[in-house]
């Protein structure tokens, strides 16, 4: 249980560049291969709708669900979406679900949402 625990401690201190080493060598040397639509936290179907009945003049509200399993370009992207800065964009995902945007418009969400998915990151609008 110990090396569990310390496996688990050292994984979560990885940075970027040492993911993509370990995504490497397991799938090289072990034939496991990292599929990021395998890889999710929330209902994706939650995520992808949004009230077809609601026209594009109406105003909704966006929240942060998941950030996929990278925070960093989820923070930067946090960050120019909201004027935060990078402690304050941390913090915010740490206490998700968070309301990233408030009453904007149905068309500026898809955009937003937009930009999450690129990332991995799931938004809901509402």
């Amino acid at each position: 249980m110990k090396n569990i625990k310390k496996i688990a401690e050292i994984l979560v201190n990885l940075n970027i560049k040492d993911i993509n080493e370990l995504t490497k060598i397991l799938d090289n040397k072990y034939g496991i291969k990292y599929d990021n639509h395998t890889i999710t936290t929330t209902n994706t179907t939650t995520n992808n709708t949004t009230n077809n009945t609601t026209n594009n003049n109406s105003k909704v509200n966006i929240y942060l669900k998941s950030i996929g399993t990278v925070k960093l370009p989820v923070i930067k992207l946090l960050k120019s979406i909201t004027g935060l800065s990078l402690t304050e964009s941390k913090k915010f995902i740490d206490n998700m679900p968070s309301l990233i945007k408030k009453s904007i418009k149905l068309e500026e969400a898809k955009k937003i949402q937009d930009q999450f998915k690129a990332i991995n990151a799931i938004i809901e609008i509402k």
